[in-house]
Formats: structure tokens, sequence, C-alpha cells
């Protein structure tokens, strides 16, 4: 029975077991204290004692033993009936059947009501003619039975959507990490890759070779390749703090330069201002994602790279002369990677054919406070 271990939570705090313990105190003096006065028999009037000590016990254990107490507190009332000490309407075992009712399986619920009908209808059989006051008292119990088990089974449906709104959250910001972290590795390796693989190709392709430039293009590709690994430390780092270091006007220079290298003639118009870390990381990734697209895809010998500021945003542009974006194109993980970043900050990206030929990548990322 699902929950029927599990202790009582922040209502175990001093407020909770003071409204336990009135509410007992007040069940007792409510509903057993006159009917036992009237009582003349010692044995008797000690047995109700018992009884209402029982409720009284249940009532406050409710949270502590949920299974236990509305059990108690079913038989002592059953008790106190039968020896006329009490005129509890079973509120005691309503107000202990809650926790229950929150905490336990459908199975246990029908459980409890069952033992409270076959209660009811055993304190009728030995509690001699009905009275006007029974019958009342019957229909009153019933009443609190339903209505507690109605309120324990709206709260444990509210615990329910509250769990579950809770994991639907926890998967979300998990699938929100994940989709970073792939965008971050494809970005930073895909550019790396796809520098190194243009200028070993560029390297090979030349006629005549000399050991020396040979070597320097190795020099080259090694300290790409180095320089990739420590983008991705850093990517690594970055992942597990929630912090970025990337800083545009440090970095955007050596993209080009980069891109340079893989034997591609390059443009520049650079204009970094101060922005957030999030506009920077942004920016630097569509100027990254944007010229490995040109090197591995456009077919051309010319790009040029633009960053500017304009009206509260950066406007990062480049443009080719390649082959431009054919009639079947859909985007790649790595535009779809782009566009996810530049539109979480509110701004725009568009990929288009250039009217002069090859392709124009336009984004505008508004500037985040200034950190």
């Amino acid at each position: 029975m699902t929950g029927l271990a599990v202790q009582a939570p922040d209502r175990g705090s001093v407020l909770s077991w003071g409204v336990d313990i009135g509410a007992a105190a007040a069940l007792v003096v409510a509903f057993w204290l006159r009917p036992m006065i009237d009582l003349t028999e010692p044995r008797i009037v000690l047995a109700g004692v018992c009884s209402a000590a029982g409720v009284a016990v249940a009532v406050v254990l409710r949270w502590r033993l949920p299974a236990i107490a509305p059990a108690v507190a079913l038989v002592a009332t059953g008790i106190g009936w039968v020896l006329e000490a009490s005129t509890d309407p079973l509120l005691g075992v309503a107000w202990s059947l809650y926790p229950l009712a929150v905490r336990s399986a459908v199975r246990a619920r029908l459980l409890g009501v069952a033992a409270v009908v076959t209660l009811i209808a055993v304190s009728v059989s030995y509690g001699g003619e009905p009275s006007g006051g029974f019958d009342q008292r019957i229909v009153l119990a019933g009443a609190a039975i339903g209505i507690a088990w109605l309120l324990g089974h709206t709260e444990a449906r509210r615990q329910e959507a509250t769990r579950e709104a809770v994991r639907q959250e926890a998967e979300a910001e998990q699938a929100r990490r994940q989709n970073a972290m792939a965008r971050e590795v494809h970005d930073v390796v895909g550019h790396a890759l796809s520098v190194i693989s243009a200028e070993a190709d560029v390297a090979r392709s030349l006629p005549d070779l000399r050991e020396a430039d040979l070597r320097s293009s190795l020099a080259d590709i090694e300290h790409r390749a180095r320089s990739a690994l420590e983008e991705v430390q850093g990517l690594v780092r970055a992942l597990r703090t929630g912090e970025s270091s990337t800083q545009a006007a440090v970095i955007l220079p050596q993209l080009v330069a980069a891109a340079r290298a893989s034997g591609l003639e390059v443009a520049q118009h650079i204009e970094v201002t101060a922005a957030s870390h999030q506009t920077d990381l942004v920016v630097v990734r569509v100027v990254q994602e944007a010229v490995s697209n040109v090197i591995r895809h456009a077919g051309a010998r010319w790009c040029e790279v633009s960053v500017s500021p304009e009206d509260g945003a950066v406007v990062v542009r480049i443009d080719d002369d390649g082959s431009g974006l054919p009639d079947d194109w859909r985007p790649g993980t790595g535009l779809i990677g782009m566009r996810e970043r530049v539109e979480g900050l509110g701004g725009s990206l568009t990929v288009t054919n250039r009217l002069a030929g090859g392709t124009r990548v336009l984004a505008r990322v508004p500037v985040a406070a200034v950190s």
C-alpha cells in the first residue's frame, strides 16, 4: 500500500501538532465528557475513558500512523457508542482517515470504507432501538467519512498533479540542456574539423609542395586542433558552471584567420560593442557556423563577414559567392541551432540567396543586459 510508511510532512511541525491536539481535546469535550458524566458503573466509565483516550491518540498520531490511526478511532468510537459513552458521529475517525485517503492506494481506501460500513452496522445491531438522535448520528457519520475521503482524494490528486508538473519541468530542463550541449558540440567541433579538413586539402592540392611548406601547413593544422580542444574544454567548463567567457572581440578575428588559412578569401568588417555574455556567444556561434557552411558546402572562393551594432542589437551578415541554396534545400542541424540561439534572445535569422549569386546569412541579435 503506497505511502503508508511515509512520515508526516511538514505538517509534523509544532503548528500541526497543536492543531491535532486541539482537535482531539475538542472531540473528547464535545462528544465524550457529557455522556460519561451520566454513567454510574465504574467499569463502564473506565472503558469509556480508555475509548476516549484511544480516539484522542489516533487523532494526534494520524500522520505518523495513517493506516492504524483510523482503525483505532473506529473501534474506540464503536465501543463508545455501545457503552453510550460517546455521541461522536465518527468525526474522530474522519479526522484520522484524511491522511490515509491522501497517502494510501485505492485498495486501502476501499478497505477503510468497508470497515466503516461494517462498524456502523455493528453499532446499529448492538446499540438498542434506533432513536432520532442515533439516526442523525449515522447520517452525520456517513457525511463525515465521505467528506474526509473526498478531501483526501482531492489533495492526493493535487499532489500528484504537482509532482507531474515538477517532473515535466525537469524533463523540459533536461531537454533544453541536451539541446544546448548538442548545439555547442556541433558548432565547436564541426567548425574546427571543417577548417582542419579544408586546410589539409589546400596543402595536399598545392603542386611541388616543399618540405618547409608542408611542415608549416601541418603546424597550422596542429594549432587549429589544439585550439579546438581548448575550446571544447572551455565548453565543458561552461556547461558545468553555467557561465561563459566567450568574448566576440577576441574570437571573431580568430575565426576569420582560420577561414583564410583554409584557402577562403575573407573580407571583414567587425565592430564589437559591449554586450552580455549571451549576446557575445550567439554572435560568435552564428559567424562560426555560417563560415563553416561556406567552407564545407558553398563551393565559394570569397566571403564577407560583417558584425556591427544597430539600434540596440548586433547585426551579423555573412555573404559568399558560392553556389547558393538549391530549390530543395532544407535547414540542417547547424542552421536550426543558429536560429534557436538567435530567437532564444528575441532576435531573428534569415538565410537567402543573393541576387549577385551565393548565399546571405543575416542575423539580428538584441543586446541583452551589458555584463
